[in-house]
């Protein structure tokens, strides 16, 4: 009996506060929404994040005479996740093992301790130039967040580089 009486008070409860945010809005109809006001929505509807390829910009190079590199332009107020980068040849077995350099240490809210790296991150690939032959296919994963409390969804990208 206690138990029914409890979720009908709770049901009552979220229908009153329903009929408040919808009588809320009806009242804001002629008014912008997302203006600087004291509507609730205000605050939730302004924050926004980049798209990931505008946060974590990738571009990807051949240095001479036998590396590949990767750079990684990250915006501020964004990071990118140590643990989370792979690289996975897709043709010829001409790479070696990825020079990673240290990032930083932080909490992180959805995972705890982690390694990242904030503004620019550079990788750099040897490769065996007698087996690469004229290009470099690569398959690349990668997820960062930003720091408004957004976690992307790992990022997958294929690269081909030719080998001028």
């Amino acid at each position: 009996m206690l138990t029914a009486l409890k979720n009908t008070i709770f049901s009552t409860i979220l229908i009153l506060a329903s009929a408040n945010l919808h009588a809320q809005l009806l009242n804001n109809s002629s008014r912008d929404l997302f203006s600087n006001n004291n509507s609730a929505l205000s605050t939730s509807a302004m924050q926004s994040v980049l798209p990931a390829d505008s946060a974590f910009s990738l571009s990807a190079y051949i240095e001479a005479p036998n590396t590949l590199v990767l750079r990684w332009d990250i915006e501020a107020g964004y990071y990118l996740y140590r643990k989370s980068l792979n690289f996975i040849e897709i043709s010829n077995n001409s790479l070696q093992s990825p020079v990673i350099p240290m990032g930083v240490y932080t909490e992180d809210e959805f995972f705890g301790e982690v390694e990242v790296y904030y503004q620019q991150l550079l990788i750099r690939i040897p490769f065996d130039s007698a087996l690469v032959g004229d290009n470099i296919s690569l398959q690349l994963n990668y997820q960062g967040c930003a720091e408004a409390s957004y976690c992307y969804p790992m990022q997958y990208k294929e690269l081909n580089l030719e080998i001028i």
